[in-house]
């Protein structure tokens, strides 16, 4: 039987853009240029002792120890001021008092929901503790859904997910589907499927990534609402919450522009009302490692952090580990944080642990292939995740022997290979050789790289949090690797949560200032190519560039304008603007069309043919709301007019938005954005 379903013009002298049909400004814009460092001094670190590690999910009553050691002075670290214009990009500070606040760490293995609102909670920040499928409590539930489908020519129908879905025993026509979050990697969008295919699941038919992450977030979120409405009432008025999403630190602009429509298609916001244009703006999309800074700042007098000082984030999740630098500014009554240098992540979660082992025991049997079917395979790893992989303590436990009882009985005796009386035996210290030290060396390369980019390559305080950072092993290696040069280095309590809470606490402060993260650091450049009037230096530099426009000025082609450089210090909710000029034929051609180029270089280039640069998206900004273009319009004879206009690029903690101003700063309109690269 089917199982049943669950619920003014310029002068004509402006020259005409080579890549984009639009026109360019007669002069580059502003560049926002990398922070400049001070020094830092620091005291001689103290030890740290791991804290205690809880096996299996992450459940409601886990209460890690908290290890705190002395903290030290530093040094202020300088932080470049940005030419950029204040932007409103939220409601007013009215509407948002009181506002329910929902935090959604959507993550590669396992999800949560925490919520909270000054109004009705009193700022306090509580968790969805209990799922669908169990009567205990956890934290989290599992990142996993269930179809059935009849036929390939039928439709997907969810049939369960979280929990259940993870418990789910297929049979045919059934699909379990996990890990899709992995489709948003940066690496999967730009190459597809074949460069990961091993790590990436199998989708029903007709099923593309996008539809699986709306599928798994109307299912979270329609029982979100239900549990949330359950234990706060009526008032919760969760139709015009804000919503706080989280993804990887490095996740591109295309990963979050999905991630973003997944969401809205979701239903996690809506229009609460008539009249209510904005409401898509409830939706917000911040990097893990930033909620995670978020949560750690509310606990800075424990860590006995002060004012001008920095601290790292190292969020060890499932299958992402991202690392980033912060700096307290301000008072301790009223603290805001600084981001300090480019953010960095990789895929190297505790997910890979898993996928490792398995790797690893196909090789031990691969003349025993009775064991290497899939049940078999399912059985070995989810031994070792639920159990060793929590406990193992590195060269300690190098001369243990670690049991793994076999699925199959057949065929199950042979020392040679591992097999003893139907387990697999593997000694400790092939485990750490093949499984853990690959995977713990690639987090320790991401806290390296962040160090280097401080001046003394010293810092205040290391945080780990995440579900990975309950490892001892990895515990131990950080300590170890960092000890010298980090005073402080700690795995605060309810570490697995520490993004989810962060997440929360990240729309509550939205009502207080705009947010408790007072700057971020651009990732990457972010770049137009033009046309612009020849100088000396490009007629010696680039003579091959130099052509005569319609108007009979020379100009240079392909050149290159920063919107902003990367490690570029942008404050939150200032727009990065620069002036643009389009020629329309008639009134009607109002639409503007350019294409945004990204770089991960970090010098700047002048010219097209000096660095790589790699499109990203292009975007397109309606101008018929701007009062000149209505002007010219109006008055122009035929044969067409110029319009100079304004375009404002906004990054947000991991999103960038396009909006178009008025020559007064007043916001007209938003850019829309088509990524390259997407299936």
């Amino acid at each position: 039987m089917k199982p049943r379903p669950i619920y003014g013009s310029p002068s004509p002298q402006l020259t005409q853009s080579a890549m984009s049909g639009s026109q360019a400004y007669p002069t580059p814009p502003t560049t926002v240029s990398p922070p400049a460092a001070g020094p830092d001094r620091l005291p001689d670190p103290s030890l740290f002792t791991p804290a205690v590690v809880s096996p299996g999910l992450a459940t409601a009553n886990i209460g890690p120890t908290i290890v705190t050691t002395m903290a030290g002075q530093a040094g202020a670290v300088g932080v470049a001021q940005e030419a950029v214009a204040d932007a409103d990009v939220g409601s007013s500070l009215g509407e948002m008092e009181g506002k329910l606040s929902v935090g959604i760490d959507f993550g590669t293995t396992f999800s949560g929901v925490a919520y909270g609102s000054s109004r009705h909670m009193g700022g306090t920040v509580r968790q969805i503790l209990n799922w669908p499928g169990s009567y205990e409590t956890f934290r989290k539930v599992p990142t996993c859904i269930a179809y059935y489908q009849a036929s390939p020519n039928d439709e997907a129908v969810v049939v369960a997910w979280g929990i259940e879905a993870k418990a789910l025993t297929l049979r045919e026509g059934f699909y379990k589907v996990e890990w899709f979050k992995l489709f948003l990697d940066p690496q999967v969008l730009r190459e597809g499927r074949l460069a990961t295919s091993a790590r990436l699941p199998e989708l029903p038919h007709g099923k593309q990534p996008i539809d699986v992450i709306t599928d798994f977030l109307s299912c979270l979120w329609k029982y979100a609402k239900e549990r949330i409405t359950e234990e706060i009432g009526s008032v919760a008025d969760l139709e015009a919450a804000d919503v706080i999403l989280t993804v990887p630190a490095a996740w591109d602009a295309a990963g979050c522009q999905i991630m973003r429509q997944a969401a809205l298609s979701a239903g996690l916001v809506q229009s609460a009302r008539g009249g209510d244009t904005k409401w898509r703006e409830r939706l917000r999309i911040i990097t893990e490692p930033e909620a995670a800074a978020i949560h750690a700042s509310t606990l800075s007098t424990l860590f006995k952090l002060k004012p001008s000082q920095t601290f790292i984030i190292c969020d060890a999740g499932g299958g992402t580990v991202d690392c980033a630098t912060y700096k307290l500014i301000g008072q301790l009554a009223q603290l805001e944080i600084a981001e300090m240098s480019t953010r960095s992540g990789a895929n190297c979660g505790s997910l890979f642990l898993d996928l490792r082992f398995e790797q690893l025991v196909k090789s031990l049997l691969r003349t025993h292939p009775v064991h290497l079917d899939a049940p078999s395979l399912l059985a070995f790893r989810h031994s070792f995740s639920e159990c060793d992989k929590l406990v193992f303590a590195g060269e300690a436990d190098d001369d243990t022997l670690f049991r793994f009882n076999c699925f199959n009985i057949e065929d199950s005796h042979d020392p040679t290979v591992g097999l003893e009386y139907g387990e697999l035996v593997v000694p400790g210290s092939v485990l750490r050789r093949d499984v853990f030290d690959p995977v713990v060396d690639q987090v320790l390369s991401l806290l390296t790289h962040q160090l280097s980019k401080l001046p003394t390559q010293r810092c205040d305080a290391l945080i780990v949090v995440g579900g990975f950072a309950s490892s001892p092993y990895l515990c131990q290696r950080i300590q170890r690797a960092f000890g010298d040069k980090v005073p402080i280095i700690v795995r605060p309590r309810d570490t697995d949560v520490a993004t989810l809470q962060g997440a929360a606490r990240y729309g509550l402060s939205l009502s207080k200032d705009g947010g408790t993260v007072s700057s971020v650091i651009s990732p990457r450049s972010y770049i137009m190519k033009c046309k612009l009037p020849a100088s000396d230096e490009d007629r010696y530099q680039r003579p091959g560039f130099i052509v005569r426009n319609d108007a009979g000025v020379e100009v240079c082609e392909n050149r290159l304008s920063y919107l902003v450089a990367k490690g570029a210090v942008v404050r939150k909710g200032q727009q990065l603007r620069s002036r643009y000029c389009k020629f329309s034929r008639a009134p009607t051609d109002c639409m503007f069309t350019a294409v945004l180029y990204v770089s991960d270089e970090d010098k700047v280039y002048r010219y097209t043919d000096e660095g790589p640069l790699e499109e990203l998206c292009r975007w397109t900004v309606d101008l018929s709301p701007l009062p000149s273009f209505q002007y010219n319009a109006s008055t122009t004879p035929s044969g067409g007019f110029y319009t100079e206009f304004t375009l404002g690029l906004l990054i947000d903690s991991a999103e960038i938005i396009g909006v178009l101003v008025t020559d007064e700063g007043e916001e007209v309109g938003r850019a829309t954005f088509e990524f390259f690269g997407q299936d």
